[in-house]
């Protein structure tokens, strides 16, 4: 881990303080705290970790990646009995660091920090922040992919969640042919986090396809529903809880244009708005492949036919979240079509995702008004 010289702390979420951790604010005066959440000091009785994982990036298997820049401290359970995985960002390097130097600069972290606190509060599954400590080191990075190399200030963010675990710590184990492991891991994450399987269900690996099945639709709908877009959505950073981390580039909708893309670095819009349900599907069907080695032949059938069922169980829940914002009211076909039109509309989404919840008749007819009197709407 790194020990950070020149440091301080930037921010710290209340809401993750008292709510989770169990802590008073005034903790935040402690320079032991500051200490252990910069990385310069361990948590009582923690022993710091690394996750070994792979995945596919941009469509293409990177072989192993595993956590680069980050450090799982341990695990805490609160006085509401949650358990939270409790990880830092941004504190040096691992086994899994390659040739990187496991920093983190300030526009990352406080993007991360930033936003997984905003989807918390729009009510998206999502990782959490307590802390943003900005250090005075110098970290070299290429923030524009063409060989000018800028001097910037490092940072560490402290972040938790129920597990970090991801597609890509699957897929890994059935890449290199470690069937046990990846057989132990697995009923390790069914008996951890998907407390409803019966661990002695012969079919329970099917059972788990089908659950993240359907949380993964429900998590990009409901994502999609408050106008974000994920720009790195891969295998390697695509939780098996459904929950939204890693948050490299993404994009909040100003106007819906299913053509935009929130990473520069993808050329060919891999991860634009228009196909973030179809990136979903790709990292479900890869998940798949991870699990065949564990699977009957029948049981690869059934979650073929449960994998066929994506499309509709997406688009049914974003019609759903949908509705709810207009208001509507029952299962009517017209709805569709007024949610089609209302993609084609060009308004302010950030307003609308966000804000829009219940409306009455009355206001729903003005706002109806208002887009055909003075908006215009795309081809």
């Amino acid at each position: 881990m790194l020990f950070l010289h020149i440091f301080r702390l930037f921010c710290v979420f209340q809401d993750v303080l008292r709510n989770i951790l169990d802590l008073n604010e005034s903790v935040i005066q402690n320079e032991e705290f500051v200490c252990c959440v910069s990385g310069g000091k361990l948590f009582p009785g923690s022993v710091p970790l690394a996750h070994r994982y792979g995945g596919h990036q941009f469509g293409y298997w990177a072989g192993q990646l595993g956590d680069g820049r980050a450090h799982l401290l341990g695990e805490y359970t609160n006085r509401k009995g949650e358990r939270w995985e409790v990880q830092l960002k941004g504190s040096g390097k691992t086994p899994y660091s390659r040739s990187g130097d496991g920093r983190a600069v300030i526009r990352s972290s406080v993007r991360e920090f930033l936003c997984s606190e905003a989807m918390h509060f729009l009510g998206v599954p999502t990782s959490r922040a307590l802390s943003l400590v900005v250090s005075e080191e110098p970290v070299w990075r290429d923030p524009f992919y063409n060989g000018s190399v800028i001097k910037e200030r490092g940072a560490v963010v402290l972040r938790l969640a129920k597990s970090w675990f991801r597609i890509g710590s699957l897929e890994i184990l059935t890449r290199t042919g470690e069937l046990d492991v990846l057989r132990t891991l697995l009923d390790f994450v069914i008996k951890e986090h998907f407390k409803s399987i019966a661990t002695n269900d012969p079919d329970k690996y099917v059972v788990f396809f089908s659950r993240v099945l359907n949380e993964t639709a429900h998590l990009i709908a409901h994502w999609m529903s408050v106008g974000f877009a994920h720009g790195v959505c891969n295998t390697d950073n695509f939780s098996l809880l459904s929950i939204t981390f890693d948050y490299g580039p993404f994009g909040f909708m100003e106007s819906y244009d299913p053509n935009f893309v929130p990473n520069t670095s993808d050329d060919e819009g891999r991860y634009s708005i228009g196909a973030q349900a179809n990136v979903g599907l790709f990292n479900l069907q890869k998940l798949l492949e991870a699990l065949k080695p564990l699977l009957t032949s029948d049981q690869l059938s059934q979650s073929l036919q449960i994998l066929r069922e994506y499309p509709q169980i997406y688009h049914q829940r974003f019609h759903e979240l949908f509705k709810a914002k207009l208001g509507f009211l029952g299962n009517e076909e017209k709805d569709s079509y007024v949610i089609a039109f209302l993609l084609k509309v060009n308004i302010s989404w950030i307003v609308f995702f966000s804000n829009c919840t219940i409306i009455n008749s009355y206001s729903f007819f003005y706002f109806f008004y208002d887009i055909f009197n003075s908006q215009t709407v795309r081809s």
